[in-house]
């Protein structure tokens, strides 16, 4: 069966309507659980709150033998421009005892009131001096009152807290009701199901979904002030010194001072490409008088659309891109400067002609007339070129691609006539592209001369903060450099400064200077029906693929399983940064194992998985990112 023609069975065999009902009645089921769990049977805070500033108000709970934990804690993120807020705690029926952080900094704070609500039980309510008086002051707290603007508190550091006795009392569900609400959730449910199937035949609810991401892509970059991202202030340098040149700068040429680092280095000098074609686009945008800000992250911004237009046209651009709905990290790197979007776009391309039978890479393997040789030969260099210019942590992908394209060539008889001829045209492609690579290297050397190395080297002791200085003594810099020198162990890397989690979160929803995040709940949601999502993926590779689709799934695997390990050993020997963007070098890795498995999977147990994940990336890139990043003041 042609993939470009595999569909969802439509109803006509018992074998068929019979699958077709079992999987409506479980994803009924499923959602009323999941609005039972996380809608009646758990406690809602309401909180009204004043601070001094930007702090994190805190709520931790136990059982009667239980101490507390950071596992048990719920937090919301309180600013002086700020009154109320909300947050999840767990079911009140297993509580004895709350602990209630009201501010994580040495001052003032009130707390006007604070009521928890969950169906079924009577509300608590802490809002006159009575209720207030049940508040036991535990740690940090110098003075507390009540006023007319409620608990008035001083905490003598950063840890003032009081804990609260709870004795929760039952009143009872209404059943009538709560049965009501179950139906109606079933019955949008099957709604949805059967208006949205159309959208499952051949995958075409991704690049609906894809413009929809668009849309919260293109919101952020325009209304997100200059800076607000990592290091954006020296990509955006960089980029504009490319408006203007097209050979890579003299290291040491003032013009460039400001595109260095705190580090002391420049992103002109790491010989990545995208610099030179943001560049070029931005000099183009500046004839429609564009805001500087959004015109500089608008390169990254069409790449991504880009991408939504590919997958309309082409079912395997789709299977490559199903990877991209699970996280709103992704999204995020294609809302502001960076090279990472850059390098995402093209790993995606590379996937897409890797999987397609039909793309022009397998054309002109296969030597599909003058027209298609010639093409091939100039695109797919250029193509493989850029590849191999991207950041390095892309070269793990680089060594897939060649492996899914050597199997191609060798185990299967997709190539079997052409085999020898496809084999030197895929040399000849290879050389070109790395003779454009070293064209890249090249030119440095031609600016700087052989001694280049040695000149980044005096300019980061010039320009470098003194932590960050080569020549700083190893106490004197910073913190999180040489770990391993210092004489920390890899097992306190990853128990005490938790480079794991931290990796994990950064990988599905920290936003800004890694100062926007979630809440645990959402952290614990995302790695559940991840860890879901990850297990029908290989179950489908490895059950369906045979011995090469799922040789490539264990390959898959243990690549990035590699480039994992490769970014911890960083963290601990060099400089620790569990940042979640270094690892999605896996996102088009998984992409092809899709591609290549693409009709063995099972479209409505891959929607069922897909769901969850994509709802919650979109919760946090609206509720997190977009409502809590710095904004751009129009007047």
């Amino acid at each position: 069966m042609s993939v470009e023609n595999k569909q969802i069975p439509e109803a006509g065999t018992f074998k068929n309507r019979l699958m077709k009902w079992l999987f409506t009645v479980f994803t009924c089921l499923l959602a009323c659980v999941l609005y039972f769990h996380f809608f009646v049977n758990t406690a809602s805070v309401e909180v009204e709150l004043t601070v001094d500033q930007k702090t994190d108000f805190k709520i931790y709970w136990a059982a009667a033998d239980q101490l507390y934990s950071e596992k048990n804690m719920a937090a919301a993120v309180a600013t002086p421009e700020r009154k109320h807020y909300s947050l999840f705690l767990t079911d009140i029926g297993k509580l004895a005892r709350l602990r209630i952080d009201t501010h994580s900094y040495t001052g003032e704070a009130s707390l006007k009131k604070l009521v928890i609500r969950q169906e079924g039980w009577a509300p608590i309510i802490l809002a006159t001096t009575e209720q207030f008086g049940k508040l036991v002051p535990l740690h940090q707290i110098a003075e507390s009152r009540v006023d007319n603007d409620g608990l008035w508190v001083l905490s003598s550091g950063e840890d003032g807290n009081f804990e609260l006795q709870l004795v929760p009392d039952r009143l009872g569900l209404d059943l009538g009701w709560l049965l009501l609400r179950l139906a109606a959730i079933s019955a949008i449910v099957v709604c949805v199901l059967y208006c949205a199937s159309p959208l499952a035949v051949n995958l075409r609810f991704v690049p609906v979904l894809l413009f929809g991401v668009w849309m919260l892509i293109i919101t952020m970059a325009g209304i997100s002030k200059d800076n607000s991202h990592p290091d954006e202030y020296v990509h955006m340098s960089a980029i504009n010194y490319y408006q203007d040149h097209w050979l890579p700068p003299v290291i040491d040429d003032p013009a460039i001072r400001n595109t260095f680092s705190a580090y002391g280095v420049s992103r002109l000098n790491n010989g990545e490409v995208y610099y030179l074609f943001a560049g070029k686009f931005n000099m183009f945008l500046q004839t429609f008088n564009i805001p500087e800000h959004f015109s500089l992250r608008l390169f990254n911004v069409c790449l991504f659309g880009l991408i939504v237009l590919y997958t309309i046209r082409n079912r395997y651009a789709r299977m490559v891109a199903l990877p991209f709905l699970v996280s709103s990290q992704i999204w995020y790197i294609f809302s502001y400067c960076a090279s990472d979007a850059f390098a995402l776009f093209f790993a995606f391309l590379a996937a897409c002609e890797l999987i397609d039978p039909k793309s022009l890479l397998h054309r002109y393997l296969k030597g599909d007339g003058w027209g298609f040789k010639l093409l091939g030969f100039v695109v797919l260099s250029i193509l493989l070129g850029i590849i191999f210019l991207l950041k390095k942590n892309y070269l793990p992908f680089v060594v897939f691609f060649y492996l899914v394209l050597a199997v191609k060539l060798f185990f299967t008889e997709e190539f079997f006539w052409e085999k020898k001829a496809a084999i030197l045209r895929l040399c000849l492609i290879t050389f070109v592209g790395l003779s454009i690579f070293g064209l890249r290297v090249g030119a440095d050397y031609f600016v700087n001369g052989f001694d280049r190395e040695e000149k980044i080297v005096r300019l980061q002791e010039e320009m470098a903060h003194s932590w960050y200085k080569p020549g700083t003594e190893l106490h004197k810099k910073h913190i999180s450099l040489y770990r391993e020198a210092r004489g920390a162990t890899l097992e306190e890397i990853v128990k005490i400064d938790r480079w794991f989690e931290k990796t994990f979160r950064s990988s599905f929803g920290v936003f800004g200077y890694f100062t926007i995040s979630g809440t645990q709940v959402y952290y614990d949601l995302v790695r559940w029906s991840g860890v879901m999502l990850l297990v029908l993926f290989l179950a489908t590779f490895v059950r369906g693929g045979g011995l090469i689709g799922s040789g490539l799934a264990f390959a898959g695997l243990g690549i990035s399983v590699g480039l994992i390990g490769i970014a911890l050993y960083h963290s601990w020997v060099i400089d620790f940064q569990p940042q979640g963007r270094y690892l999605f070098p896996i996102i088009p890795i998984i992409g092809i194992l899709c591609g290549w498995n693409s009709t063995t999977m099972n479209q409505r147990l891959l929607i069922l998985g897909l769901t969850p994940m994509f709802l919650l990336a979109m919760y946090g890139f609206i509720f997190e990112a977009l409502m809590r990043i710095p904004r751009v003041v129009f007047l």
